[in-house]
């Protein structure tokens, strides 16, 4: 007897198989690493306090770690931003 001779196996199979997919994705979906939540920003300051000027993200200053945000969107990791002719550090809030 074939697999289409049996109309009831085949459902199940095809049951079967969709929550098998089903619970992957669900996995692949939960809370990750790359998962942001939102984000905080933090003046860049001198070493006296006073806050560094800038006209573009690029006159910011930053470690060789730290990139410029090219987006508004809520980064993936740590940036700097020029809000408000202010040099901000926007810091990504994971999930």
């Amino acid at each position: 007897m074939t697999a289409w001779a049996n109309p009831g196996r085949t459902a199940a199979v095809r049951r079967a198989t969709h929550a098998v997919l089903a619970a992957i994705g669900a996995g692949l979906l939960g809370c990750n690493d790359l998962e942001v939540c939102g984000s905080t920003a933090q003046d860049v300051t001198r070493e006296d306090g006073s806050v560094f000027r800038c006209v573009t993200s690029e006159d910011c200053p930053r470690t060789s770690r730290v990139d410029v945000c090219v987006t508004d969107v809520s980064p993936i990791a740590e940036c700097v931003s020029c809000e408000d002719s202010r040099c901000v550090t926007v810091t990504p809030e994971k999930c």
